[in-house]
């Protein structure tokens, strides 16, 4: 981290405590939801303790179902007080883990899932490429025909935070197969270990079956194969929703109306996307960093919190948002 970075987290940080300190968090968040309305959480994968923590934190507020918060803000009825969480991905554990918490808890909770990944076991290209930052050694490796050179100091970060790009805007078929062979070819040549390399399992149709039943447990949409929605053409969209959205409905009984998309940000949503995903769902979250106030159903804002964020930095992100 660079020394700007470090002092810019250091603030928010000092920001963060002295929110919670001063018990100025009710308040504010008062004044902030009568003015700007309710929140979408935003997370992938935390330990369940921590979720805890970090939604006991955002209390007087609670949380509501996602269907429920977006029909609210459709008839324009106040939101002021009211939050949805969300889970992106459909990793197993994670859907396990917090599937069980909210339940205890009586707290809903969403999870948007890219079918393909719970089709077929091996994962998803993004997960594949965090595995080569963290574990691909500084070698020369040549995979599907191509020379990768990790051996100059940074050479794995570089290639991550390039391929990270195309992934945001470009077709599964520019950047899936390399990512997929340059795997393989780490594992073959036993530079990494398979486990080290091997994404996580995803969910399974049966538990999700299972998980349906309960009340406060939703399944929705975020895609099929996790790809830029704006690097599709039409037809590939439309199969992206449709089918998407006919598996999950079949899988848990219950409409899918709810879409996440890939990515989240707006090089990866585009201009086009919205209207064409506005006819097939009833809402569509990004990344965006974002209250509900007046935002259209078809790109609603969400808080990204992750696991590092402790109690007074999510109340601090819920504020600032």
């Amino acid at each position: 981290m660079s020394a700007a970075a470090a002092m810019v987290s250091a603030l928010r940080a000092a920001a963060a405590r002295a929110l919670s300190g001063a018990g100025a968090y009710g308040p504010l968040e008062r004044l902030c939801g009568r003015a700007r309305g309710g929140f979408v959480l935003a997370y992938h994968n935390l330990p369940a303790a921590r979720f805890v923590e970090q939604v006991e934190a955002l209390a007087p507020s609670r949380p509501l179902a996602l269907d429920e918060l977006v029909s609210r803000h459709a008839r324009g009825a106040t939101t002021h007080g009211l939050f949805a969480i969300t889970f992106d991905d459909g990793v197993g554990e994670t859907v396990r883990t917090i599937a069980a918490v909210a339940a205890a808890r009586a707290w809903p909770v969403t999870f948007y899932l890219p079918t393909a990944y719970l089709d077929a076991p091996g994962g998803m290209p993004f997960q594949w490429l965090r595995a080569i930052e963290r574990y691909a050694p500084p070698v020369a490796i040549t995979a599907g025909g191509e020379t990768f050179d990790f051996r100059p100091p940074g050479a794995v970060r570089a290639f991550a935070r390039a391929t990270t790009k195309v992934m945001y805007t470009r077709p599964w078929a520019e950047y899936g197969p390399r990512l997929r062979a340059l795997v393989d070819a780490l594992v073959a040549r036993g530079l990494v270990a398979p486990e080290m390399l091997a994404a996580p399992p995803a969910i399974t149709w049966p538990e999700v079956e299972a998980l349906a039943r309960e009340d406060v447990v939703a399944f929705e949409s975020h895609g099929v194969t996790h790809t830029a929605v704006a690097a599709l053409d039409d037809d590939a969209l439309e199969r992206e929703l449709v089918r998407s959205r006919q598996k999950i409905a079949a899988h848990t009984g219950r409409d899918c109306r709810h879409f996440c998309y890939p990515f989240g940000g707006a090089a990866s949503i585009g201009a086009v996307a919205p209207a064409r995903v506005a006819r097939h769902y009833r809402s569509a979250t990004t990344m965006t960093r974002g209250r509900l106030g007046r935002q259209p159903l078809e790109l609603l804002p969400r808080v990204p919190v992750y696991p590092h964020d402790d109690a007074a930095l999510v109340r601090l992100k819920v504020l600032t948002a």
